[in-house]
């Protein structure tokens, strides 16, 4: 009866034990899931075909650097902000000097969809403008990886940023023909790469461009529109240095650049990057300032625009934009 009352109380111990170690490794597993993002292996996120997914009708967007991208606290801030303005697009840096992939998460770019903004990868191609040639190998690769691995993470379109040749002497040996195959071929090369993700591919073009037969960059309009499905043209007035009435006219140069652009373009659709930023203003009001751009983007009847502030100094520009939709409500739904 004692031996029996003894091998009673110690199976009890254990199983006492036993409990107590299931609750506390329960415990542990919630309080490391709520401190720790998950990770997604490749087989565990959803597959998105291009016919399942929606883009934008119209581009509202703003850009954000990778830092901001990748920080979820901020995401959600600008996330805030930019639904109250309309905004349904951000254009998200997605690397970093140290990595050669994309380094926003999964969790991150399934967050703005989730949040009704499309979230688009920027990727710079040559931060200075292409200076040494021939391109190494090497090189190419690299950008293109970061491309895949951004599909990989779940962007549903890829845009090239400082995809050109040096605004210089650099290469002068290079007719602009053969610059302009360059950065078709690239663009070639990065579609065959991507084609299984069904994205779309964007390419930012100088302001300048659209309104140039020729240059010296190798950036062409029509050359860009037999490989790209939207052209971006940065269309910021302070940067047109060669005229008073482009830096001193936003509408103007806004409605110039953009209008240019769509006539020059068979297939891409045309999205303008507009200053939303305080330079060269030329004493016209800063609220002012960003509205004439935006009524420009509308009047030459494009696809959308994208607010530039390298800063991300938004509050201003975005109180902007949506009293200009509340003004124009049925623009808002465009």
């Amino acid at each position: 009866m004692k031996k029996s009352l003894i091998i009673f109380s110690a199976v009890a111990v254990l199983l006492i034990a036993g409990t107590i170690t299931i609750n506390y490794i329960n415990a542990e597993s919630i309080k490391t899931n709520k401190n720790t993002s998950t990770i997604l292996k490749e087989t565990d996120k959803p597959v998105e075909s291009s016919g399942n997914y929606k883009y934008p009708e119209f581009y509202r967007g703003i850009y954000l650097t990778v830092n901001s991208a990748n920080n979820m606290q901020k995401l959600k801030s600008f996330t805030e902000k930019a639904k109250v303005a309309n905004i349904n697009t951000f254009v998200l840096d997605v690397q970093n000097s140290k990595y050669a992939n994309c380094i926003v998460p999964y969790e991150n770019v399934q967050f703005c969809k989730d949040n009704g903004i499309h979230p688009i990868a920027r990727i710079v191609i040559f931060p200075d403008g292409l200076r040494k040639w021939p391109v190494s190998e090497e090189y190419i690769k690299d950008k293109l990886n970061i491309a895949e691995s951004a599909c990989k993470n779940g962007f549903k379109e890829i845009q090239f940023d400082y995809i050109r040749f040096n605004d210089s002497s650099a290469n002068r040996h290079l007719k602009n023909k053969q610059r302009y195959e360059f950065i078709e071929n690239f663009i070639t090369r990065a579609k065959q790469q991507l084609k299984n993700y069904n994205v779309r591919i964007q390419a930012d073009v100088f302001g300048r461009v659209p309104l140039n037969a020729d240059d010296i960059i190798g950036q062409k309009m029509e050359s860009l529109d037999k490989v790209v499905d939207v052209i971006c043209p940065m269309a910021y007035p302070s940067h047109y240095t060669w005229s008073r009435k482009l830096q001193k006219d936003p509408y103007f140069t806004v409605l110039t650049t953009s209008k240019r652009a769509k006539e020059r373009s068979k297939n891409a659709r045309i999205v303008t990057w507009i200053q939303a930023f305080r330079m060269k203003l030329y004493n016209i009001p800063y609220d002012r300032y960003v509205r004439e751009q935006l009524r420009a983007i509308y009047d030459a009847d494009i696809k959308g625009y994208f607010l530039w502030n390298a800063r991300q100094d938004y509050d201003l520009p975005l109180k902007v934009v949506k009293n200009f939709y509340e003004k124009n409500t049925s623009l808002a739904k465009k």
